[in-house]
C-alpha cells in the first residue's frame, strides 16, 4: 500500500492561512492535479447534482424579484384607473416608489452591469483578481492547478460560482474545467478527456446546460441585494397603502384578486428565512384593513 506525501503540518498550515492576501500565490507553483479524478458515471453524477444545487439557488435568488413582480402585477391594472389615481392623490399616497412604478409600467429597472476587469499579469498563471476573491477561503492546492488551465475570464468566472455557491472544492472546480469550451482553456489545442459511457454530443450538450445554468445563477446573485431593497421599499410602501380605510376598500370592491394578492405578500415573513424557503417563525403580524 502505498502512503501519501505528508502534506503541510498543522502549524505551518496555520502560519500560512494568516496571510490571507499571499498565501495562496506562495503555493501556486508547487501545485499539480491528482492524474485521475472523474469517470464517466462520476462525471454525470457530480454534473447532475451540481446542476440541481444551481437551480435551486438561483430559484432562492429570485424569489424577491418575483414578489416585486407579483405586487407591480397586482397594481397595473387599478392604477389605470383614474379614480384610484385620485383616491392615492387625495390620501398621500401617490408617490410610488422608483423601481416598482418602473415594473408597474412593464419596464425593467435600470440596473448595472458588473465593472469589466482590465488584464494584469498572471501570478503563475492565476489573475490576481482570483486570489483577491479567493483569499478569505481555503482553497485545496488543486483547485489553483485546475484554475490556471482556464484563460483569465473564464477563472474569474469560475470563482465568483465557487464563492457564490460555496463550492471552493476541488471537485467542483473539476467539473468546471471538464465543461469548460476549448477555446476557453489557456491551451485550446491539449486534447479533451474521453469518459466511458458519455457521447462527444452528450458532452457538448452538458457543457451548454451548465454554462446557461452558471450565467442565470451569477446574473441573478448579483441582483438579488438590489432585488431585496427595492421589495423593501416596496413592501413600506403596500403597508401604507393597505393601512388606508378607503384605498382598501376601493380596492376591495374593484378589485379584489388584487386585494388578497397584496395581502398574501404582506403576510409573507419579511426575513432572510422568506428568501431561503424555510418554514415561518410564529409571531404577532401587522393587521391591515380588510372589508
Amino acid at each position: 500500500m502505498r502512503v501519501r506525501d505528508p502534506g503541510l503540518s498543522r502549524d505551518v498550515a496555520y502560519r500560512v492561512l494568516q496571510n490571507s492576501r499571499t498565501r495562496h500565490a506562495a503555493l501556486l507553483e508547487k501545485m499539480h492535479e491528482p492524474g485521475r479524478w472523474f469517470t464517466g458515471s462520476m462525471l454525470l453524477r457530480t454534473y447532475k447534482a451540481e446542476c440541481e444545487r444551481t437551480r435551486k439557488k438561483t430559484a432562492d435568488a429570485k424569489v424577491p424579484r418575483h414578489r416585486l413582480e407579483t405586487i407591480a402585477g397586482a397594481l397595473r391594472d387599478p392604477l389605470k384607473q383614474e379614480q384610484f389615481r385620485r383616491l392615492l392623490s387625495a390620501e398621500d399616497l401617490a408617490l410610488v416608489p422608483k423601481a416598482l412604478a418602473e415594473r408597474v409600467g412593464a419596464r425593467q429597472p435600470a440596473q448595472s452591469a458588473c465593472a469589466s476587469i482590465e488584464p494584469k499579469p498572471l501570478v503563475t498563471g492565476i489573475l490576481p483578481e482570483v486570489l483577491d476573491l479567493l483569499q478569505d477561503w481555503y482553497v485545496p492546492p488543486q483547485v489553483f492547478a485546475s484554475l490556471r488551465k482556464m484563460v483569465p475570464e473564464r477563472q474569474l468566472k469560475a470563482a465568483r460560482l465557487m464563492i457564490a455557491l460555496k463550492r471552493v472544492n476541488f471537485k467542483y472546480v473539476k467539473l468546471l474545467i471538464t465543461l469548460t469550451q476549448s477555446s476557453q482553456l489557456a491551451d485550446p489545442c491539449e486534447p479533451r478527456k474521453k469518459f466511458v459511457g458519455v457521447t462527444a454530443d452528450q458532452l457538448a450538450a452538458m457543457e451548454a446546460e451548465f454554462d446557461a445554468l452558471n450565467e442565470e445563477f451569477l446574473y441573478c446573485a448579483n441582483f438579488r441585494g438590489i432585488w431585496a431593497l427595492e421589495l423593501m421599499a416596496a413592501r413600506s410602501y403596500l403597508d401604507r397603502l393597505m393601512e388606508n380605510a378607503r384605498a382598501v376598500r376601493y380596492l376591495a370592491q374593484n378589485f379584489p384578486e388584487q386585494l388578497a394578492a397584496f395581502q398574501a405578500i404582506l403576510d409573507l415573513p419579511t426575513n432572510q428565512e422568506a428568501l431561503t424557503r424555510h418554514p415561518k417563525k410564529p409571531g404577532p403580524k401587522p393587521k391591515h384593513l380588510v372589508f
